[in-house]
């Protein structure tokens, strides 16, 4: 999963794979990637599929997590690793629900827990965007946008309460029992909190993403459909519970970045900088990067290189010795790759391409337990989505060809890595 914590083993800044052991990689993480979609084929119900084990072929099925009709979706997982998700209802009463994997899975059947209903914010006609990630607590929060108005909204789950307790113990080498007084963390009241509003950004998408603390920070893109501007907005603590915790928007865009011509994508460099990607003035890939890592303050707006033609997409992740890689889709549907060598002096690839698209959609890309990226891409004519993987870890060849995941229905999905993969003799 995407934000889970990370078991690899880490690696220098010039790290190279083994020379004379192609199967030996760097790298390892019991993970599976799993894809959940709402299927618009079966009445809008939330389905999954996944690698059948860590670096292993694709089931080629799609299961149903729940059978009631959703039309927006969001998808994270727990501090234990297992898959999270947080959808809105199609039709009334409209509500947000949360979905986890159940704990139980000892017979490599899939369960998950019954929706937990965390309703909408009072008057609120629908989220056209709904977005999870874990907090520096490991709680869960989600995001939503209100379609009508681009206000953001949060809830969170609560924290647990601090309990004083008192209890009689036996000191060593004595027989009296003496009265001490303990806190002790306890389950809170309510599990989760009221949705609360983010004020001042109308937006017509976010992306989230955590500093090196693991706060959380967004990223807006607003409503002007010419020049969209671009704003972040940061948790001032690691326990943030109301707006007052939050650092407020700040503008980042300029003259330098133009506005935004795709929605921002963000990741976290190897010293612990949030970077920041987007398709900006002349139809390229801008960036820019905390500076310095973690904090409230930006780099200017850079350029990793051009292409020879328009862009349109851009995607970001981290591979699996922790460079950032880009992959961005160009005007005649050419795909594009970029890695990081070093984030210390900035040093790139160059742009490469790898392959061609067959139409234009959301894209996403994550890592497989070996280190490997894999990159989905969404067809929206077809409702489809297809992958394609790296040979091997930091390689710049790709797959020749795509893998179908869905050959139609699926009209939005969510990559998260499996930390409760199906046990393999």
């Amino acid at each position: 999963m995407s934000d889970a914590a990370r078991t690899e083993i880490d690696l220098h800044e010039d790290a190279i794979l083994p020379a004379n052991n192609p199967e030996i990689t760097p790298f390892a993480e019991l993970s599976r990637l799993m894809v959940i979609g709402i299927d618009s084929n079966q009445e809008n119900h939330l389905l999954w599929t996944a690698q059948t084990a860590p670096n292993g072929p694709w089931s080629g099925t799609w299961d149903t997590i729940s059978t009631t009709p959703y039309i927006v979706l969001g998808t994270g997982c727990t501090l234990d690793g297992r898959v999270a998700m947080a959808a809105q209802t199609k039709s009334s009463p409209l509500a947000v629900h949360y979905i986890d994997e159940a704990p139980d899975q000892s017979d490599n059947v899939e369960r998950w827990n019954a929706p937990v209903d965390l309703g909408m914010p009072d008057g609120l006609a629908g989220f056209v965007q709904l977005e999870m990630i874990r907090d520096a607590d490991g709680r869960i929060e989600i995001f939503g946008i209100d379609g009508a108005t681009g206000d953001i909204w949060w809830i969170f789950q609560n924290p647990p309460k601090i309990v004083d307790k008192t209890e009689q113990v036996t000191p060593p080498g004595s027989t009296t029992p003496i009265t001490v007084h303990v806190q002790v963390a306890e389950p809170p009241d309510t599990p989760w909190s009221v949705w609360q509003q983010l004020a001042g950004a109308a937006a017509s998408r976010i992306t989230v993403t955590n500093n090196a603390d693991g706060r959380i920070l967004l990223v807006a893109m607003g409503q002007e459909p010419q020049s969209r501007s671009v704003y972040v907005n940061t948790q001032k603590m690691p326990v943030a519970l109301a707006p007052a915790g939050w650092s407020g928007w700040t503008r980042i865009d300029d003259a330098m970045s133009g506005g935004a011509g795709s929605l921002p994508t963000a990741v976290l460099d190897r010293q612990g900088a949030v970077n920041i990607f987007m398709i900006g003035n002349l139809s390229q890939v801008v960036q820019i990067r905390q500076q310095p890592p973690g904090g409230d303050t930006w780099s200017n707006w850079v350029r990793p290189g051009m292409t020879g033609g328009m862009l349109f997409d851009v995607t970001s992740a981290i591979d699996g010795d922790g460079h950032i890689s880009l992959m961005a889709v160009g005007e005649q549907a050419q795909l594009f790759y970029k890695q990081q060598t070093a984030s210390l002096t900035q040093q790139w690839s160059g742009w490469e391409q790898v392959g061609k698209v067959e139409d234009f959609g959301t894209s996403m890309m994550d890592y497989n337990a070996d280190g490997r990226l894999t990159y989905f891409q969404g067809m929206s004519k077809t409702n489809s989505l297809k992958i394609v993987s790296q040979f091997v870890i930091d390689s710049t060849s790709w797959d020749a060809g795509w893998t179908m995941l869905a050959d139609n229905g699926i009209f939005t999905f969510g990559i998260v890595r499996d930390l409760t993969p199906p046990v393999t003799s």
